[in-house]
């Protein structure tokens, strides 16, 4: 009797002996190199067919592909006329798999011309149409791998969100509380609701450093289509140090949920900017007559005095009269004055006085000079009109008299002086206060 019998290896074994036998490949022939086959692979533009318009529906497609060796990646659309609009170019990119989300946007800036000015489209969604999609990769080496597909657009948002009549005013700006130039007024219309809106300075020559503008409230909110406006004062207001003297660019930026965007630039120069400072010398006042904080006049005589400004600030101070050496009679004060034929001596705002005042006066320090002589000050016209400033590190001398043509209210009285920098502060108040007792003659 034969038997015929067959022989057969178990599955386990028979995979142990298979990995041996790749060792034994991999000892005589070296490692094996996984970075062999195509460059590009796995490539996939999934939906084609989307409506890049912000509603929530449909808006992208997903774009990915896998890469085996380093190489330079470009991805880009061409329509049926065949233009080129590119999504990604020439990106270096290492071995691996890469995923990004497209909305029909593509990055490619221009700037062109329109009725409400210049302004630079820096991205913006391609308008309805079937395009061909190309995902390129070059290696150092020079091989390359292309793959390629179709996509179609439909309901695509193009419209930009513009910025009309994007304005600057004034575009010269000294941002240091002298009452002059001191703001600058940025407005615009937005032609549609966006994401985003950013309005901000910066230096060309420092691009990084950007001064972010906060927007006046208005009935428009930031975001939404209407009329914009922003009141700048360089921060001075809150004691902050303004951006450094120089040229600006003041850039708005608007970007609207589909992807559209668009920038308008306008100038800005920032000149004498900064928190302004001054002191009364020691804090001090000379008064005539002054013996254990006490004088005491006639009536009908002069209450004198003398004290020393400096200007310990960095920008210039401006200032106005009356000059010192100006009398007043006890029943004047500065806007009497003024009513006389000086409308420059009324209250300015930015200002800086040195003014006298005491404690049962119905106006806040009626009493008020200039600070400084005009040899202590710098002469400047602006818009025709002439000012006057004490420099940064200089001093002005005031002196001036009030003449008691009528009895104060009390027989003796606390007068004192006060440094007023009017519209904003009484820098120095209750400065070296006497006791003023005025008699009969």
């Amino acid at each position: 009797m034969t038997t015929n019998a067959s022989f057969s290896l178990p599955r386990s074994l028979a995979l142990v002996l298979l990995l041996a036998w790749l060792l034994v490949l991999l000892g005589g022939c070296g490692q094996l190199d996984l970075s062999m086959g195509p460059l590009l692979y796995d490539v996939r533009v999934a939906p084609d067919f989307i409506t890049p318009n912000a509603d929530g529906n449909q808006d992208v497609t997903e774009i990915r592909y896998s890469l085996r060796r380093s190489a330079t990646v470009s991805i880009y659309f061409e329509n049926e006329a065949g233009q080129r609009f590119y999504f990604r170019q020439e990106r270096r990119r290492s071995p691996g798999d890469y995923s990004v989300q497209w909305g029909g946007v593509v990055d490619e800036p221009r700037t062109v011309e329109t009725d409400y000015g210049t302004q630079e489209i820096l991205s913006q969604v391609l308008p309805d149409g079937r395009y061909r999609w190309v995902i390129q990769a070059v290696e150092d080496n020079g091989q390359q791998a292309t793959v390629t597909g179709e996509i179609t657009l439909q309901d695509a948002d193009t419209r930009l969100p513009e910025l009309h009549n994007f304005a600057v005013v004034p575009q010269v700006f000294t941002p240091n509380q002298d009452g002059i130039d001191d703001r600058v007024s940025i407005s615009y219309y937005l032609t549609k609701d966006v994401e985003s809106v950013l309005v901000y300075l910066v230096d060309p020559a420092e691009p990084d450093i950007r001064y972010f503008l906060a927007e006046s409230p208005s009935v428009a909110k930031p975001t939404e289509q209407g009329y914009h406006s922003y009141d700048y004062d360089g921060g001075v207001d809150l004691n902050a140090e303004p951006p450094p003297d120089g040229v600006y660019q003041v850039v708005g930026e608007a970007r609207d949920r589909a992807g559209n965007a668009v920038r308008v630039i306008s100038q800005l120069t920032i000149r004498e900017g900064g928190k302004p400072r001054a002191d009364v010398a020691q804090g001090e006042i000379d008064w005539v007559g002054e013996m254990n904080r006490q004088v005491s006049i006639p009536l009908g005589e002069r209450l004198c005095f003398r004290a020393v400004v400096r200007n310990e600030g960095v920008v210039p101070i401006r200032t106005t009269g009356p000059q010192p050496g100006q009398e007043y009679r006890f029943s004047e004060n500065y806007n009497t004055l003024a009513a006389q034929g000086h409308k420059e001596w009324y209250k300015q705002a930015g200002a800086w006085r040195f003014g006298i005042n005491f404690e049962t006066s119905g106006t806040d320090f009626p009493f008020r000079w200039a600070i400084g002589r005009p040899e202590d000050l710098e002469r400047r016209v602006i818009d025709g009109q002439e000012q006057w400033y004490l420099l940064p590190g200089q001093a002005g001398e005031v002196s001036g008299c009030i003449i008691m043509d009528e009895p104060p209210p009390l027989a003796a009285t606390l007068w004192w002086g006060g440094l007023i920098h009017e519209d904003v502060a009484v820098v120095n108040n209750y400065i070296d206060r006497i006791w003023v007792e005025v008699g009969v003659p």
